[in-house]
């Protein structure tokens, strides 16, 4: 391109001289010359813009050829050096295109619009953990003294001047619970990390969140085996609610025999917070009607809040379906800490080096103990037949 436009330039130079030798002599050459005077100036003003608008490329080399003609290898190749290292630069004429979202006409395509980021799953919102305190600890196992309110005597009363004064006994009960770790691990390669951190975010997110749901589920699920947490609809861990037919009055339903689980509660002397149910079961709910066909809670043209018998209702798949609890939750049970959530990544675990990846890992370390099982009353959630 370059050398285009000196030629043309030349040439002008050429015609401009010729000019001034025969503007005085020849009055038809001086037209002719004229006319190619304007046709060299056209020609250079269409090099020029080409000139802008496509820049010389420089030469393009294959990678083959990058390679045999890198120092290094030409070290490796005499054996001066133990191994050769070469980065291939991208062509310039690549670049230019992929950053064109429309190829030329002749093409006759338009790229796909790729929208920024990844578009993340559906995340279950998690609410139970939140129910109960947390008290961070500095071992591996904790304990608590229960009170065996069964084995207690109140040996209160009114005496006669000068009368024994009555006495009276509380039992308690040692417990003790060892802390669990729940983990989660994954593998990326260190080539995805380097070009895609938004990915390496979007794992690190994951894995968190895989931690987090299966503390949410054990919490209330968990059978106490093993590497299990005791959850709260363990036996032991709450008050079967036991209503028979005849303590649910007339036409008894579900409703009424949720009031029945929170009035024992009330009884027990704990002040019921939450109702936990099933979204299946919460659902169901909505759905019952009266005689007359209206609805119990609200109607499809509006939506019902979630509150039975003054307390708000929390919906969560954690809890199974066909199962319901009413509780202070509060005042039941305690979420004993040792290690908050910890992220790390690291390339040493198995054959990583090798595979050029990188392990990470999500994990927390905590224990869970139920402490009054008379504030969590709840059970199968079905009238019962006698």
């Amino acid at each position: 391109m370059a050398d285009e436009i000196k030629q043309v330039m030349e040439a002008l130079d050429r015609v401009e001289g010729k000019m001034d030798e025969t503007s005085k002599s020849n009055a038809a050459e001086l037209k002719r010359l004229g006319e190619e005077q304007t046709k060299l100036s056209r020609q250079l003003i269409e090099l020029q813009q080409k000139g802008i608008q496509h820049q010389d490329k420089p030469e393009e080399k294959t990678a083959g050829e990058n390679l045999v003609e890198a120092e290094n290898f030409k070290a490796f190749r005499d054996g001066s050096a133990q191994k050769a290292r070469v980065e291939i630069a991208e062509q310039t004429d690549k670049k230019e295109e992929a950053s064109n979202p429309i190829t030329t006409p002749t093409g006759g395509i338009v790229q796909a619009y790729r929208r920024p980021g990844i578009l993340p799953g559906a995340f279950r919102p998690l609410t139970i953990e939140g129910l109960f305190p947390s008290m961070p600890i500095a071992t591996n196992a904790f304990e608590y003294v229960q009170e065996n309110e069964a084995k207690n005597v109140n040996g209160a009363a009114f005496v006669a001047e000068g009368a024994q004064k009555p006495f009276g006994s509380t039992a308690f009960e040692a417990k003790t619970g060892t802390v669990k770790t729940i983990a989660h691990l994954a593998r990326i390669s260190k080539q995805l990390m380097a070009d895609a951190p938004a990915l390496a975010a979007y794992i690190n997110q994951r894995l968190v969140y895989g931690v987090d749901l299966v503390v949410e589920d054990q919490l209330v699920t968990g059978d106490g085996s093993g590497q299990n947490l005791s959850g709260i609809l363990h036996d032991g861990n709450f008050t079967a609610h036991g209503a028979k037919k005849s303590d649910l009055g007339k036409a008894p339903t579900i409703f009424d025999l949720i009031l029945f689980a929170k009035a024992k509660v009330e009884a027990a002397f704990f002040r019921p917070n939450v109702i936990l149910l099933n979204p299946v079961d919460w659902t169901s709910m909505l759905m019952e009607k009266n005689a007359s066909g209206d609805y119990y809670l609200g109607h499809p043209a509006s939506v019902a809040p979630k509150y039975l018998w003054g307390l708000p209702v929390w919906t969560t798949p954690a809890i199974t379906q066909g199962k319901f609890l009413v509780g202070d939750f509060n005042a039941a049970a305690t979420l004993w800490t040792r290690q908050g959530m910890t992220v790390e990544m690291f390339e040493q675990d198995v054959d990583n080096v090798q595979k050029n990846l990188v392990t990470i890992r999500a994990e927390r370390r905590l224990g869970f103990g139920v402490e009054r099982a008379a504030a969590l009353c709840g059970g199968d959630l079905t009238l019962p037949i006698e």
